[in-house]
């Protein structure tokens, strides 16, 4: 006979799957609407081929379901976002890297851009406040691993400064796509954009490198 533990295993992959299921329904509720339309518990539930209550009963509701699916969404922009980081010759070709792919994720997904940037009202921290700190927290070991190519070892005090200025920088890049996004994509190209944050970045960067001793400029090449 069947254990129970076989049992509980089979009923957790056909939750997992179930899950995954409603989730691809939800993007494509989303991707299919207008940006900034409402997500809704029926709508994802008729796109998936359930009933409403089976999609609660995942969830938790409509706050759950939009979580998740904002979470599902972040993790998949951040892969592609950080995919070309190890292919970066020079401190340039890295932050145009990172910059160039934010850039093109929002271009090529305008509703899933809104719906990430979307309080969910329940007053817990957003799911893209807790991807941004963790991003943030990324790219100062990055930064910490560049120096330490270069001879330097960055204290507490200077690694806490550095991952200050990303959370800058991050809130910036936000600020710059957005902006271009809603009011200026027929007068700026995507190429462009990239080009202005990549020169605006690499500053701040290499200001911030002078203070620990490191000459960091676009195109100084990355140690490995």
């Amino acid at each position: 006979m069947e254990g129970r533990d076989g049992r509980h295993t089979r009923w957790e992959e056909h939750r997992g799957q179930r899950r995954r299921h409603i989730l691809d329904a939800a993007l494509a509720v989303v991707a299919e609407a207008p940006p900034g339309a409402e997500l809704t518990l029926q709508d994802v539930a008729e796109r998936a081929g359930l009933v409403r209550t089976v999609v609660q009963r995942h969830f938790g509701g409509r706050d759950g379901l939009l979580r998740a699916v904002q979470a599902d969404v972040l993790e998949t922009a951040f892969g592609r976002i950080l995919g070309p980081v190890d292919g970066a010759a020079t401190l340039g070709d890295l932050v145009s890297a990172l910059v160039g792919e934010t850039v093109a994720w929002v271009r090529d997904h305008p509703s899933l851009h809104v719906l990430v940037e979307r309080e969910v009202g329940d007053g817990r921290p957003s799911e893209l406040s807790l991807a941004i700190a963790e991003y943030a927290e990324w790219l100062a070991r990055l930064n910490e691993g560049i120096a330490l190519g270069f001879g330097v070892e960055l204290d507490a005090h200077q690694l806490a400064r550095v991952r200050l200025m990303f959370a800058g920088v991050i809130g910036q890049v936000r600020a710059v796509v957005a902006d271009w996004a809603q009011h200026q994509p027929q007068h700026l190209s995507d190429a462009e954009v990239r080009e202005v944050l990549t020169d605006l970045i690499t500053a701040q960067m290499s200001t911030q490198a002078a203070t620990y001793g490191v000459r960091l400029e676009a195109g100084t090449p990355l140690p490995h």
